[in-house]
């Protein structure tokens, strides 16, 4: 009876043995298995993970080439006004020196056609009309004078000998108003004109004849400044 306990209680304790192995290597089966599936679960999460950084990534490296592109054309586009403001302050100034060279050329045409005008206006004896013969030049000056505002002239009355020296004095200053009211009556400013008299006193041919007086009653126009 007691082999047989023995015996028994030996295989007994093999059977619990064996079913505590049994369940000992299940627990281990089940604990590795979620160890691998956690293990798996971690490196798909750090897949992903590592995804969403090479996405994010690419996007900023797109949008940093979106911006570049921008900046490159906004300096392309910059540097194009730039050009034009430049081209343009070069024709302006091409153009103003172009202006300034032909008002120049202008002014020294005009200059030279009112110095080609008669500048010497004569009168018959004891008279302060102005003849016909010299209206058209009187009316260059005139004009010459009204485009020029800072042109100045000087209206010199003289006589011949015969006569007083008083006479011929007023007779002289009778003869450069005649010609200052022509040209203010053309739109010259009276004060650009200026009369004086000398009378007798600077004869042009000191004859004592006809043709010496006629050459001395006259009016000489004279420019202060072209």
């Amino acid at each position: 009876m007691q082999v047989g306990n023995l015996s028994k209680i030996i295989a007994s304790s093999v059977l619990v043995a064996f079913l505590g192995a049994c369940s000992t290597t299940g627990e281990t089966t089940d604990a590795t298995a979620s160890s691998q599936a956690a293990l798996v679960a971690a490196e798909a999460q750090a897949m992903a993970e590592a995804q969403a950084v090479a996405e994010a990534q690419a996007v900023a490296v797109a949008e940093a080439q979106v911006l570049a592109d921008a900046q490159a054309e906004a300096a392309i586009q910059a540097e194009a006004i730039i050009q034009a403001e430049d081209d343009a302050k070069e024709d302006a100034l091409q153009a103003a020196n172009e202006a300034a060279a032909a008002a120049v050329l202008a002014q020294q045409e005009e200059e030279e056609i009112a110095q080609a005008l008669a500048h010497i206006i004569y009168f018959d004896f004891d008279q302060s009309t102005i003849k016909a013969e010299y209206r058209a030049a009187l009316n260059g000056h005139a004009a010459y004078l009204s485009q020029n505002p800072s042109a100045n002239i000087v209206l010199e009355g003289n006589a011949d000998e015969r006569g007083t020296r008083e006479y011929n004095i007023a007779l002289g200053e009778r003869r450069g108003n005649a010609v200052s009211r022509y040209l203010v009556v053309q739109g010259v400013s009276v004060d650009a004109i200026e009369v004086v008299s000398f009378g007798e006193e600077r004869p042009v041919n000191a004859g004592h004849n006809s043709a010496a007086w006629a050459e001395n009653r006259r009016v000489e126009i004279r420019y202060i400044n072209y």
